[in-house]
């Protein structure tokens, strides 16, 4: 009888002993999978230019150029395109944004807020060592940015029944200066993204790249309003993971966002203005550790660069 008990024993162990490596292997496996990253599978140099210009009907009803993918102008999605890693020169990213209560330096309500970044063309010895060829792509995004407001412009100016006003207007001043409406129409338009800002140390000029993304949204399901903060991203050595409590940015901090471009036109004038998307890549912070790779293909190709 002690005989079989102790084989039953040892039988109960060894399955046990098992189980718990079979346990040990499952956790493992699910610790070395990749993590999921952020969703952004457009880049803005794809194929050498992922742009198409559209016309589209805006929520007013009007006649407006938008942005498309190439290939899929139809799509009624907003079109975001991955921008390289810029480095930040100035931001607003902090929970509340422009919103600050009681500071001075608050550009916005608790009902009127937004979120902007302000970067650079330039990166750190450290990214740039990692990525030689960024720096080079740095200005070719700021050269493409430049042709998206240009094709935008012109698609209006071409379009009947598009930003007629603002048309005629150029029309006017093309007679008085004895140019033509278009170039008139093309001078006269804002492309906000473009800033110039001098500096109070080096008392240098400097150009920055805006864009701002709307402090709140409607919730979809219940129409309620949201706040609508860029959601942030670090690489690790296993894939990508989500960066809670994000304070601020520090400048200079190297990012990868996501940017979009919207026509517009109102009393105050016309023009091309950038918005900021949801998903902002972290690729270098000071004091704040960082992390590796993802095969997805809907993720942006970034290193990992330890900092």
């Amino acid at each position: 009888m002690f005989s079989k008990v102790k084989e039953m024993s040892q039988i109960t162990a060894k399955r046990s002993a098992e189980e718990a490596q079979l346990t040990a292997k499952s956790v493992m496996e699910k610790k070395s999978k990749p993590a999921k990253g952020p969703w952004m599978p457009v880049e803005f140099d794809h194929n050498g230019d992922s742009a198409s210009i559209a016309v589209k009907k805006n929520n007013s009803g009007e006649l407006m150029p938008e942005v498309r993918v190439k290939g899929d102008e139809d799509s009624t999605m907003a079109v975001q395109f991955n921008t390289p890693c810029m480095t930040v020169k100035f931001s607003d990213l902090g929970p509340g944004g422009t919103y600050k209560p009681g500071n001075d330096k608050s550009y916005g309500t608790a009902d009127n807020y937004h979120y902007t970044v302000k970067t650079v063309a330039g990166l750190p010895d450290k990214v740039s060592a990692a990525m030689p060829k960024e720096e080079e792509r740095q200005q070719a995004f700021l050269t493409w940015s430049d042709s998206v407001c240009n094709a935008l412009l012109e698609k209006a100016f071409e379009t009947a029944g598009c930003m007629e006003k603002d048309k005629k207007k150029a029309a006017k001043l093309a007679k008085k200066n004895k140019t033509d409406a278009k170039t008139e129409f093309m001078n006269g338009a804002n492309k906000s993204m473009f800033k110039e800002h001098t500096d109070k140390e080096t008392d240098q000029d400097i150009d920055l790249y805006v864009s701002k993304r709307r402090g709140l949204t409607t919730d979809g399901k219940s129409d309620k309003k949201v706040d609508n903060r860029p959601v942030f991203w670090k690489r690790t050595r296993a894939g990508f993971e989500k960066m809670e409590d994000v304070k601020y940015i520090s400048q200079g901090s190297v990012l990868k966002y996501q940017v979009g471009f919207r026509m517009y036109s109102s009393s105050l004038g016309y023009g091309v203005s950038c918005s900021l998307g949801k998903n902002i890549v972290v690729i270098y912070q000071k004091n704040n550790p960082s992390g590796a790779s993802s095969s997805s293909s809907n993720e942006p190709n970034v290193p990992y660069i330890e900092f």
